[in-house]
């Protein structure tokens, strides 16, 4: 069954690049985002996870009318859940509703989620504050999740990787000697890629509305490519396993 849990498992589903219109029938590049969202949404209730997170991208048109909608399905969901901030948003108008930033604990594990937006930039960045929370996450020995939208490590395409985290020799100096420091997911690329660097494993997740080709030097959707949210499941002692469920 999709919503059979495992004892001493904390169950996580990510969605990530939303880009929601306030119009119920808008489109963004020719996809109504409400109708694939919702779609994504269902498929995260049966899966029924501890913690629903949204990773950033998530208003198109960065109106509040769209966060009022977002919020209200989340809300109606019944499922714990978190959202960041990607460079097609609004933090304060996120803030009105639910935070842009989270530190979990739980029984084995901590996740921490942070705020990668730029001001008026299409790439990322963490400011100091961002910075000086995940210092003080790595002051617990738990093992740690990292969230955030913008890709820390270069994907492979020479267009996506010139708008991702500005300061990530900043991001990685601080994790690089920091065993505990587990797992990195993100949005932003809409495409699915793993690697590691350091300690961590860098998961990012194709995106809840299109996609985009992989390694390539221009921007290109890729039609055929089918939405898609990650199961990450957390375990004791760091242990941890990670699945792309796909749907359309």
């Amino acid at each position: 069954m999709l919503n059979q849990k495992q004892p001493n498992t904390f169950r996580l589903v990510q969605l990530t690049d939303l880009h929601l219109l306030a119009g119920p029938k808008e489109k963004y590049r020719g996809k109504n985002t409400r109708a694939s969202f919702l779609k994504s949404l269902k498929l995260a209730g049966r899966l029924n996870p501890d913690l629903l997170l949204l990773t950033g991208d998530l208003a198109e048109d960065q109106q509040e009318a769209t966060y009022t909608w977002l919020y209200q399905q989340l809300e109606a969901s019944g499922l714990a859940w978190q959202w960041l901030a990607g460079n097609h948003d609004q933090p304060a108008v996120m803030a009105k509703f639910s935070p842009v930033n989270f530190h979990q604990q739980t029984q084995d594990w901590q996740l921490l989620g942070l705020n990668s937006h730029l001001a008026g930039a299409t790439q990322g960045r963490l400011d100091k504050q961002q910075l000086r929370l995940i210092e003080q996450a790595l002051n617990n020995p738990k093992p740690l999740l990292i969230a955030l939208h913008h890709p820390p490590v270069e994907v492979g395409s020479q267009w996506k990787d010139a708008l991702a985290l500005q300061n990530a020799e900043d991001f990685w100096e601080l994790l690089k000697d920091q065993p505990q420091a587990k797992l990195v997911v993100f949005g932003h690329v809409h495409q699915a890629f793993s690697c590691y660097k350091h300690h961590s494993l860098n998961l990012a997740t194709p995106a809840t509305s299109i996609q985009f080709t992989a390694n390539t030097n221009k921007f290109s959707v890729n039609a055929s490519a089918p939405a898609a949210l990650r199961l990450i499941r957390l375990k004791p002692e760091g242990q941890f396993s990670s699945r792309l469920i796909h749907y359309e």
